[in-house]
């Protein structure tokens, strides 16, 4: 299953939690919210819904690539009140303390994610909020949270993901580390969500993010000499786990997705 456009499976997976994040962190219409991570554009026009025609958003990311795709994509929804910055997080100025920043999967490509929330908190008056949703790859590695019963493509799939985020310098375990690094940062301890996603044999939608995320680690994959593109048949790998699941009459886990949000100082 090819997308044109990338990481919207993982960002349709991501909304129903995000939605549960903005409306209990209290995103309201009116304000101004700073939005980091992937998906930049599906995450930037969320918040920008949600805080209707007086608010407005600013997104950034450090890949120009990125931001021209998003720049795109609201030019042609009509998403007039959304401002892009191709520029990494210490170095958006903005003219004024916003009222939130929203990140999705961000953290958890970020060198130090202590760091980029103490940041991302300067940036926001007190009282905002500070709201970051992340995935928790880690728990696939879990045997009660990977598959029943257990099946060889998944296990590939998490040996290759575990493995090429971990070369790719990311953080495998971030969701479950989100309430620790709030509190390092110097935040009050967070309000937390969680979802942890069951895929069955008639869920398309949750088989092809595990098509999605690999073919995003393939290059790393293969630098790393960790497995060939070949070997990996992403373009029917989907198809293959729906298949080799249902054959077994058993269920799949996405990686657990955890939220948390808290006011700033």
């Amino acid at each position: 299953m090819r997308l044109d456009r990338p990481h919207v499976v993982e960002a349709a997976l991501a909304q129903p939690l995000t939605e549960e994040l903005l409306g209990g962190s209290g995103i309201t219409p009116g304000m101004r919210v700073l939005v980091l991570g992937a998906g930049l554009a599906d995450l930037a026009l969320l918040v920008a819904e949600r805080v209707g025609e007086h608010g407005s958003v600013v997104a950034a990311h450090a890949d120009g690539r990125v931001v021209e795709g998003a720049q795109r994509r609201a030019a042609d929804e009509g998403f007039d009140r959304v401002s892009f910055r191709a520029e990494p997080l210490e170095r958006v100025a903005l003219p004024e303390p916003v009222d939130a920043v929203v990140g999705r999967f961000y953290l958890m490509h970020e060198l130090d994610p202590v760091r980029a929330i103490r940041l991302a908190a300067r940036m926001v008056r007190g009282g905002g909020r500070i709201v970051f949703q992340e995935w928790h790859y880690a728990s696939i590695l879990w045997a009660h949270t990977s598959a029943w019963p257990p099946r060889t493509l998944y296990r590939r799939f998490v040996r290759w993901s575990i493995e090429g985020l971990r070369h790719a310098h990311a953080h495998v375990d971030m969701g479950l580390r989100l309430v620790n690094a709030f509190a390092e940062a110097g935040l009050p301890p967070p309000i937390v969500r969680t979802e942890l996603r069951v895929v069955r044999s008639a869920d398309s939608l949750g088989f092809a993010f595990f098509e999605e995320a690999i073919r995003d680690l393939v290059p790393t994959l293969e630098r790393c000499g960790v497995v060939s593109a070949g070997r990996v048949g992403v373009d029917t790998f989907a198809q293959r786990l729906e298949r080799e699941t249902a054959e077994a009459a058993g269920h799949v886990f996405l990686p657990l997705q955890v939220g948390a949000w808290t006011r700033n100082v």
